[in-house]
């Protein structure tokens, strides 16, 4: 422990480390499905609407009501625990992806994996929370979001690898020689989990801490005013309005999860159809680019937001979270230029900028909610992004190929519309955010 009662910071960000590990471990086993998408579809005469709620309502179905139960559960009960049996769980649901012999079976088992996945992101944010002091707290935890950004593209290029090796005859000779390539994938990607999860378990757990974020008292003083006493309206800086001042930005957030998740379910798939590309080889060079492209993104997001956030404050993170935003718009289109070279960089592009949003949106909220409520203040965000982004992206985009394009128009035109119609909803989402921060310095500005 160092002086000021913290961990000392070799200690914790190898902690940190372990969990941006299991970050990508966990995207590995919930976005590898997007590349096994045709070959799924062969074995098991399934069409790309049930694919599409496979990688959609299978997931995000227990994922978003279980998440807001795990977040309350990771501001009381040990967070380590819980990390390590999600694990466990979806490791095991993973397993069980490899061995179904169904469409009910395969989403049973994507069930699972969303229950266990429910957990990580509450409660490793929570925990690195208390690992860390304030001065580096937001470091800490843009490095673990990282993960997360980088998990997307990591799924693709490490099934990608794993699809390669496999296809190379890797099991020829072994008892595992009968099984189909996408079966294989799935059980060499979730057995190591069973192990990870002991790595787990040697983490401690961290003291909680009591201080919270600053309360609207201090908010206010520090603005050189008194916050006047038996006021009938809800001051500006109230817990309650500073919680309502927070909405905005969650569908800010949840816009993008659900463009990412609808980009990365079905890009795999438009690169290997429109392009005719082998599917191991789409997973290395997608994969690649995703990585660099959406873990580097959601780091610069975050470094942006530190620099905005001591110009600007909470308005400086918006304003950088617009700004991305709208630069996303012209890269829409690009996803459907027709060349390869074209599709492949617009799709890193886009995941670059959205992890800025993504980046700026988390630290926005983690200024404004009190430090005691960060848990659930976490799952309420990622049970929305799981609500509109897991359970709506890809569908969005059958059904624009489906209903507005046809059959025929491909997925190209779909993604598109999809990225445009889905970052509007992330631009009026900011406008509104950021005409609520004026509305509310007009009344700080009345109370002086």
């Amino acid at each position: 422990m160092t002086a000021d009662g913290y961990p000392k910071p070799s200690y914790a960000w190898t902690v940190a480390a372990i969990l941006f590990a299991t970050a990508i471990l966990s995207y590995t086993d919930r976005q590898v499905l997007s590349l096994l998408v045709d070959p799924i579809r062969g074995e098991l005469g399934i069409s790309d609407a049930q694919v599409a709620l496979l990688q959609g309502p299978a997931f995000a179905l227990v994922y978003g009501c279980a998440g807001i139960l795990l977040g309350y559960l990771a501001d009381r009960v040990s967070r380590r625990n819980l990390i390590l049996a999600g694990v466990l769980v979806w490791s095991l649901g993973t397993l069980c992806c490899g061995l179904a012999r169904s469409f009910p079976e395969l989403f049973g088992a994507r069930i699972v994996v969303g229950l266990g996945e429910a957990v990580l992101s509450p409660a490793a944010i929570s925990m690195i929370s208390d690992y860390f002091p304030p001065s580096r707290r937001g470091t800490a935890v843009g490095f673990f979001l990282s993960g997360i950004a980088m998990g997307i593209g990591a799924a693709i290029f490490i099934g990608g690898g794993v699809l390669h090796f496999v296809q190379l005859g890797i099991f020829s000779g072994t008892a595992l020689a009968g099984l189909s390539a996408w079966r294989l994938v799935f059980l060499l990607i979730g057995a190591p989990g069973l192990l990870w999860a002991a790595l787990i378990g040697v983490i401690r757990e961290p003291v909680r801490r009591a201080a919270d974020a600053p309360t609207p008292e201090g908010i206010h003083a520090r603005a050189g005013a008194a916050r006047p006493a038996g006021a009938a309206l809800p001051h500006p800086n109230s817990v309650s309005t500073l919680w309502m001042r927070v909405i905005p930005v969650y569908l800010v957030v949840a816009a993008a999860s659900l463009v990412d998740n609808a980009v990365g379910a079905w890009a795999p798939s438009l690169l290997i159809r429109q392009f005719s590309r082998d599917a191991a080889q789409i997973g290395l060079q997608l994969g690649l680019l995703l990585t660099a492209g959406f873990g580097g993104g959601v780091l610069i997001g975050g470094w942006l937001a530190d620099r905005a956030g001591v110009r600007g404050g909470w308005v400086g993170k918006l304003l950088v979270c617009l700004g991305a935003s709208l630069l996303i718009f012209p890269v829409a289109l690009s996803v459907d230029s027709g060349r390869f070279e074209a599709v492949m960089l617009a799709v890193a592009t886009y995941f670059a900028l959205s992890g800025c949003v993504t980046a700026c949106g988390f630290s926005a909220i983690l200024d404004v909610v009190p430090n005691r409520s960060r848990g659930l203040a976490m799952a309420i965000s990622f049970f929305l992004n799981v609500a509109l982004g897991a359970g709506l992206g890809p569908n969005a985009v059958t059904f624009a190929s489906e209903r507005v394009f046809g059959s025929q128009g491909g997925l190209g035109p779909a993604i598109s519309l999809t990225v445009a119609c889905g970052y509007a909803l992330a631009v009026a989402a900011l406008l509104i955010a950021l005409s609520s921060c004026r509305k509310a310095r007009t009344a700080v500005h009345s109370l002086d």
